[in-house]
């Protein structure tokens, strides 16, 4: 299958600039499909949730555990995922990814009648299909394809899935309403099968690849180059540190970075699928849960654009703390009001900080550089997994138990403030030798 008035790929001997970076092809194919990917995995989930438990007589913590199981899948795959990654580019990766999580969909809303078929569809298929080609293969690409104006893309990145958010939430809240979840999901699927997987034609793993650098800047080819010097085009940019995965593991930033950012998915996974189900809880009806979730990924968007543009300027680590307080400061908001006026702020403040996410993506790939980028981020993964997994188990059991998500949302706040220490205290690592310098061609 082809794209349509795709750009024509410029060759490593062309001197001329194209009319159109082909990274911002990518980073638009790349938003297409991350859009898709979280519209389904992080807010059409929670759209589901009271449907689905109710339709399979299933207590909140049991349909939390079936959801995440896929978070347990993907620890195990996570490194395997990477290497592919690294080794095929991002393409493979994101045509099969989309396409297990449209097919799920379909027989997710045919089949899926207890807890077995619901891990079977959703986990197996639904959340890996996204975490497979939805996320990871993407941002690999853009750490390539971006320096300079890697936060913006990012950002961009980051905006694109709360954008997703803001289309589906609404939309499905109000399918489900008019007739029922079942016939939500099959639409669904038969929209990420239609748009997601056809944007993986667009995508390439680097610019050297095309004879192309980074950020759009122009290659200096041997025709254009000052007599005396060193001979070859010069593709690939500045030199870039670039640690081993060997290096990597052994310095604390790594390890700061994985706790902080496993704090987060803990906080993250539990408060965004039982999101809907802690609307209704507060009063809200299904739908007006499902508006308020659209307007949370609204402010996603606004959140992702600023905190891209504020990590190109300010240094990362800050950026990632200040923002990570806010989003405890939103969660204790709710937790002391719990109804009104405090539900607006709470969707406000911590729809702002969704995007902060990001930056462990761009914190990883500054500190330790690209050559094993997608490989290293497995390893975070693999990390954070269980506290991923933890987050939406602890809120099922909790409401179950107390009837009431209010313990839970001050744990959640709490773990935000450890997660702002870490990001605070997460410095740049001391380079290990000079064998740690590489081309970025390496990357």
């Amino acid at each position: 299958m082809t794209i349509a008035q795709a750009p024509t790929e410029p060759g490593p001997s062309s001197s001329r600039r194209p009319r159109v970076f082909y990274g911002w092809w990518v980073l638009a194919a790349g938003c297409g499909v991350m859009g898709v990917a979280s519209g389904v995995s992080s807010y059409a989930a929670t759209i589901f949730f009271v449907p689905v438990s109710t339709a399979l007589g299933l207590s909140y913590a049991a349909t939390s555990v079936a959801t995440s199981f896929a978070r347990l899948e993907n620890s195990i795959f996570a490194f395997f995922v990477g290497y592919s990654i690294d080794r095929f580019g991002p393409r493979p990766a994101i045509a099969f990814g989309m396409s297990l999580m449209g097919v799920g969909l379909i027989l997710f809303g045919l089949f899926a009648n207890s807890l077995l078929t619901l891990v079977l569809t959703w986990s197996l298929m639904v959340a890996l299909g996204g975490s497979i080609g939805g996320f990871a293969p993407i941002w690999a690409a853009l750490n390539n394809w971006f320096i300079r104006g890697k936060g913006r893309a990012m950002g961009t990145g980051m905006a694109a899935q709360s954008m997703g958010g803001l289309l589906m939430a609404p939309v499905l809240a109000l399918l489900i309403a008019l007739w029922d979840w079942r016939t939500a999901a099959v639409i669904t699927g038969i929209f990420v099968l239609v748009t997601a997987v056809p944007l993986s034609r667009v995508m390439r793993t680097r610019p050297s690849d095309m004879g192309l650098l980074p950020d759009g800047d122009l290659p200096i080819l041997e025709s254009e180059r000052p007599e005396g010097a060193t001979e070859g085009p010069d593709l690939e940019g500045p030199p870039t540190i670039s640690f081993t995965l060997k290096q990597a593991v052994r310095t604390p930033t790594l390890w700061i970075l994985n706790l902080s950012f496993g704090l987060r998915q803990l906080v993250q996974g539990g408060v965004m699928l039982h999101l809907s189900p802690m609307l209704q809880d507060l009063g809200l009806s299904s739908v007006q849960a499902g508006t308020m979730v659209g307007l949370l990924a609204f402010m996603g968007i606004i959140g992702a654009i600023a905190i891209g543009y504020l990590a190109d300027h300010f240094e990362r680590r800050l950026v990632a703390a200040a923002v990570v307080v806010v989003e405890s400061l939103s969660l204790m908001i709710l937790f002391v009001g719990g109804a009104g006026w405090t539900i607006w702020l709470f969707v406000a403040g911590y729809g702002f900080a969704i995007g902060v996410h990001t930056l462990n993506r761009v914190l990883l790939g500054d500190y330790f550089g690209y050559t094993h980028y997608a490989r290293l981020w497995g390893i975070l993964s693999v990390g954070a997994t269980p506290l991923s997994i933890v987050g939406p188990v602890l809120a099922g059991w909790v409401f179950d138990t107390t009837q009431s998500y209010s313990i839970v949302i001050l744990v959640f706040a709490l773990a935000d403030c450890v997660a702002a220490l870490g990001y605070y205290n997460c410095r740049r690592p001391r380079i290990p030798s000079e064998h740690a310098l590489v081309a970025s061609r390496e990357g």
